[in-house]
């Protein structure tokens, strides 16, 4: 399995992190991959801009008057923070639905502070604080536009998600019965798709507008909202908010649960799917770095703005640094680390 990244301990490999990567075009052309690009995944929360492509298409947004800013958190995996809370309780007064109708779970919220003052205050995560809650405000949006019952709406059986698997379908020019599903952290279906044809939806929302099909202008509105909104894709100082920031959009960037990162590249319209094969929740960081370095999308500034994310650092008990992840591949070259446990590194460093 290809070598993405190695974690190292005072200047010796202590594990390795295989992983694929698939870049392809908005013409659904494969330009790099490493591993097997038609290996299947769940897309998790990485798929969360394609299906908001059924919420923008429908019309729900003009009829209920949603603004980009909501559309942005939609699209997110917030962390829970007030701002986030406050938009998508919007969102629920417009179209006439509470927070009680949301079925997401109480999940703790990903933000460390706001989690703790959950706590102190001995209080349970209710719906809202779950990092889906955008999401399922936007799949009961389309429940109401539709007319189609609140209740159920995360079952597969459920009329909403027969229009969002039809979304997938025409994408992905599939029969309805085509697009396989399991069943997500939040209890919404997530769709089981090749990394080619995940990277391939991603190329689509780069290359927005004026694409060929029916849904380039929902990608183009999409890209305005995550783009113009960083901080409620995620979080201000996560790695998803912070690349389209200190990119100015030059990159978007959407993690999913298991390994998974995903990447739009709006001046290359290109799609990116990288899946860290053990799960791992941040080595993707590191990966998602070199490969906008490789293609020119990011320099050297961004790069230091990104650092900690860009070489995550190992540290002990103390808070002393000990270690990196450093990714060890390149797509241009296509080339990976041959490494083993307990090599010596050769390019340990303390800073990029």
């Amino acid at each position: 399995m290809p070598q993405l990244v190695v974690r190292t301990r005072s200047g010796r490999v202590e594990s390795i992190h295989h992983g694929y990567i698939c870049v392809t075009d908005s013409d659904g052309k494969i330009v790099y991959s490493i591993g097997n690009p038609q290996a299947r995944i769940f897309l998790r929360s990485s798929g969360k801009p394609i299906i908001a492509c059924a919420l923008v298409k429908s019309g729900a947004m003009k009829k209920f008057n949603i603004t980009l800013k909501e559309l942005a958190v939609i699209c997110s995996s917030h962390e829970g923070q007030a701002v986030h809370r406050r938009l998508i309780k919007s969102v629920l007064e417009k179209i006439g639905a509470e927070e009680k109708d949301l079925e997401c779970g109480h999940k703790y919220p990903e933000n460390g502070k706001v989690k703790d003052a959950l706590i102190k205050l001995g209080m349970r995560p209710t719906p809202i604080f779950s990092n889906c809650s955008g999401k399922h405000s936007g799949i009961i949006a389309l429940c109401r536009y539709y007319g189609f019952p609140v209740e159920g709406y995360t079952r597969e059986d459920h009329p909403v998600q027969h229009i969002i698997r039809g979304l997938f379908a025409e994408l992905l020019d599939l029969g309805t019965e085509d697009v396989i599903t399991g069943t997500d952290g939040c209890g919404l279906p997530t769709c089981n798709l090749s990394l080619y044809q995940h990277s391939y939806l991603y190329a689509l929302l780069a290359h927005g507008y004026g694409h060929r099909g029916s849904y380039s202008d929902s990608f183009g509105i999409i890209q305005e909202a995550m783009t113009a909104y960083p901080n409620m894709i995620r979080g201000k100082g996560t790695f998803d908010s912070d690349l389209v920031f200190f990119s100015q959009g030059r990159a978007i960037g959407k993690i999913g649960a298991e390994g998974i990162y995903c990447l739009a590249i709006p001046e290359k319209r290109l799609g990116v799917c990288i899946k860290m094969l053990d799960g791992h929740p941040w080595s993707g960081y590191p990966v998602a770095v070199r490969i906008l370095q490789e293609l020119d999308i990011i320099d050297d500034w961004v790069v230091k703005k990104l650092e900690k994310w860009a070489l995550p650092e190992v540290k002990d008990d103390k808070g002393n640094v000990v270690g990196y992840l450093h990714p060890v591949f390149s797509i241009v070259n296509n080339e990976t680390g041959s490494f083993e446990p307990g090599d010596t590194f050769p390019k340990e460093r303390e800073k990029i």
